[in-house]
């Protein structure tokens, strides 16, 4: 059964409706892309190619066959006649030849050709890239023949499609890039668990579909699943991700354990791995341009450099850096237990409050969308103020901008993934904070807690219409 991707179905579906003839989809490992454009394409014509890395040959034998109706392909059990086989290779057209055989199937009408792993059929021969270019802008220009391109390489993609020197750089195409599914979205694999599972369950995988397929049992057992196993049967590891795009991981490794732990300005993240600042930045900028890492600003003081922090985008990638990473000896001993005992479960809602904050975020912003917000909402994000003597910063976990009958308002947001319910102290606390920012507008309040409220702060937010107390179990929802 196919789970969630509302919006990037939606996208698929405007470029199959557009006069666009290229779509380009990248995305990560295990993020559902192959299963996304099967599911998009299953009830419209369509030729679906999966590029392995093989040579020239290789890949027009493959894509023949993905082709169908030209011909049965031969199928080998062994080569042992070399001879029988050469004389079989002759018979496969040119890339031109089958490419012809491409518009002789779509027959005048609307047809998708679809290129998974783009980047090795583009590497199979180093003609393959133009040829199709040309049958795509030129031999196709007048027929309703759309390309989508996949990759799990945001380096291969970005360079043979996206890039300055790319051919294909001044094609109008669309471009989706797929990340890891929302908290919502990642509930329709576990909706019977109570809301404090379903938040622990969405940051542990970080929405990422091949992970969410894998839930089941305890929280513990779902942990060792996806990430305690003894490490020649772990799955979808980030090292293994990044290696696609990265050929040395050493300080790649070392930045994103230094960012699990809390440390997001450069100059923190400098003197913990030992590089110089100007060093680092590079290496921030590549893991930003594959997606791993982003660059967060105030929101109201977006070009404020003193004011820039990292974050690792993906709770699952954030999880094995925070906990495996740092004790990898302990996992190859395979003190699996002892991990989840003595490393995991006493830290886990510190862990938590940073999956809480974004499942708060996409709450906002799907109650704003969906009219019961007394507001709108144009951007979110988040506030803070440094304080350089104590190395430290305070501020908020979320600020949104948006519009309140038609005129401007700001969002001041907390997020508490606590045991206690919270006392009226800290919705003080969040008031008084919001002094030290140049507010745009009506100002609204809102307090997330884990565990609800004390009776004394329910009793106060009930009596002034700009201040929202919301439970986990509310953001949970249906």
């Amino acid at each position: 059964m196919f789970v969630g991707r509302k919006k990037e179905l939606e996208a698929l579906d405007s470029f199959y409706n557009s006069n666009k003839k290229l779509l380009c989809l990248k995305g990560q490992v295990g993020m559902g892309k192959t299963t996304l454009l099967r599911e998009f394409a299953k009830d419209k014509k369509h030729i679906f190619h999966i590029a392995y890395p093989t040579t020239d040959v290789g890949q027009l034998v493959l894509f023949a066959r993905a082709i169908g109706e030209i011909y049965e392909m031969p199928r080998f059990a062994n080569t042992a006649n070399l001879e029988a086989l050469s004389d079989e290779y002759e018979m496969i057209p040119d890339l031109q030849g089958l490419l012809d055989m491409v518009e002789e199937q779509a027959g005048g009408e609307k047809l998708l050709l679809i290129i998974d792993e783009y980047y090795n059929f583009a590497k199979a021969d180093a003609t393959y890239d133009k040829i199709l270019h040309e049958y795509v802008t030129d031999k196709w220009a007048d027929k309703d023949i759309k390309l989508i391109m996949c990759g799990d390489s945001y380096l291969a993609m970005d360079k043979l499609v996206l890039g300055k020197k790319a051919i294909w750089k001044d094609v109008d195409k669309d471009i989706i890039e797929l990340k890891g599914m929302g908290f919502y979205d990642s509930c329709e694999f576990f909706p019977d668990r109570d809301g404090e599972e379903q938040a622990f369950l969405y940051g542990l995988t970080g929405g990422i579909p091949q992970h969410l397929s894998k839930v089941e049992g305890d929280l513990e057992n779902v942990a060792r699943e996806l990430f305690l196993k003894p490490v020649h049967q772990a799955g979808l590891m980030p090292e293994a991700t990044m290696s696609i795009d990265l050929r040395e991981l050493s300080y790649y490794n070392r930045i994103l354990m230094t960012l699990a732990q809390g440390n997001e300005r450069v100059n923190q993240i400098s003197a913990l791995v030992n590089k110089p600042k100007d060093v680092v930045v590079p290496y921030m900028n590549t893991l930003m341009s594959i997606g791993v890492v982003e660059k967060n600003n105030a929101i109201t003081e977006k070009n404020n450099r003193k004011k820039t922090r990292y974050d690792i985008v993906n709770t699952n990638f954030l999880f094995w850096y925070r906990y495996i990473a740092p004790n990898i000896d302990w996992y190859y001993d395979g003190r699996i237990r002892q991990m989840w005992s003595e490393l995991i479960e006493p830290e886990v809602a510190d862990f938590m409050k940073t999956v809480f904050v974004r499942m708060c975020k996409e709450y906002i912003k799907r109650e704003a969308d969906e009219g019961r917000m007394p507001f709108t909402v144009d951007d979110i994000g988040n506030w803070w103020e440094n304080d350089e003597d104590k190395g430290t910063s305070a501020g908020f976990d979320l600020v949104a901008l948006g519009q309140c009958k038609d005129k401007p308002c700001t969002v001041f947001g907390r997020c508490y993934y606590v045991d206690d319910p919270i006392e009226m102290a800290t919705l003080k606390d969040l008031i008084e904070m919001t002094k030290h920012v140049s507010a745009k507008g009506d100002v609204f309040y809102i307090v997330f807690a884990k565990n609800g409220f004390h009776e004394n702060t329910l009793t106060v937010a009930g009596a002034i219409k700009n201040i929202m107390l919301i439970s986990l179990e509310e953001v949970k929802g249906k």
